[in-house]
């Protein structure tokens, strides 16, 4: 599963926005004067919530004015982008998600896309995916895996969300691997780390920090992450790659706002949100959640993005069925 990072987008895409750097437009000093309404497309309690929720804390004390969190979970996403495309395009209702946004579409499930936002900024990147099983699996790393799931075809439940992330990461492993596994739908990260602790399915994808305590306790142990190289954060955790079983996956976190969003607004926001990444008492926070603080401006996360999609269009036919 190759991925671009975000570490190698910034060099790829700095040459793109080289002459929207010099069109700058001057942000409107009248934005904001209310409160802003922040779209979460997901359930809470996952990573996408516990990282907006951090991040907006100092995004309010950047922008001066309250930042509104409001789950709106369905769909893979889709509802709550829904919501925010038809949105009045003001910079009063924003959208906080992550790739999950492009894969709807790839599977044939919604007509909507990451590109049919205005692109504010990409805020951080999480390169801490793991595969994790319990405790009773008759596999404890990657090679006995790969040993089972080919001997027994269909009988590994792979957790997972219909149109989601985990979705796209489940058909990609059985191409990449070679193994035929049961994809069952049973939500998003929360769902899925309940599913594991009952027995429902026997292995997952889940960002680390979710799974921490369990990983510590012995109820659940990892197969490995899912990057080509270790995450200094989790220096300890071996990867999928280094056990002969290349497989890349990271989720990359970005605001965006509906299309027709003035420049201006675009603008004063994404360098708000900018002073966040670089604020030393967010980088701690988030390095104790196991993120990497980015920042992509509105015409490099944008590029970034589409570059993604291009990627991702491999495995359209096997997210339909086909």
């Amino acid at each position: 599963m190759p991925q671009t990072s975000l570490r190698t987008a910034l060099g790829l895409v700095a040459a793109l926005c080289m002459s929207a750097a010099a069109t700058h437009v001057q942000a409107d000093d009248s934005y904001p004067n209310k409160a802003i309404q922040m779209v979460l497309p997901i359930a809470p309690g996952g990573d996408t919530d516990v990282n907006a929720r951090v991040f907006n804390r100092y995004l309010e004390k950047e922008l001066g004015k309250p930042l509104v969190a409001v789950n709106v979970d369905g769909g893979g996403g889709t509802i709550g982008m829904r919501r925010v495309m038809s949105a009045k395009p003001d910079g009063y209702t924003a959208l906080f998600f992550h790739g999950e946004a492009m894969v709807p579409k790839l599977a044939g499930l919604s007509d909507i896309d990451i590109d049919d936002f205005q692109m504010v900024a990409v805020a951080m990147e999480d390169d801490t995916t793991i595969l994790v099983t319990g405790k009773d699996a008759p596999y404890k790393d990657m090679k006995s895996f790969v040993d089972y799931a080919k001997a027994n075809p269909g009988k590994t439940r792979f957790g997972m969300l219909t149109g989601g992330y985990p979705h796209l990461v489940g058909v990609a492993l059985e191409e990449e691997l070679g193994v035929k596994m049961n994809l069952i739908d049973v939500g998003g990260n929360t769902a899925k780390i309940v599913a594991l602790r009952g027995g429902r399915v026997d292995l997952v994808n889940v960002q680390y920090n979710l799974v921490r305590d369990y990983l510590k306790a012995g109820s659940f142990v990892s197969l490995g992450l899912l990057a080509d190289e270790r995450n200094p954060l989790i220096a300890d955790e071996p990867t999928t790659a280094e056990q002969g079983f290349p497989a890349s996956f990271s989720k990359f976190f970005f605001f965006a706002m509906p299309k027709q969003t003035p420049p201006d607004v675009v603008e004063k926001f994404s360098a708000a949100v900018k002073r966040v990444v670089d604020n030393p008492e967010y980088q701690a926070e988030a390095r104790k959640m196991l993120v990497t603080p980015t920042y992509l401006g509105p015409e490099e996360g944008a590029a970034f993005a589409k570059a993604q999609q291009q990627t991702l269009q491999q495995y359209q036919s096997l997210l339909r069925g086909q």
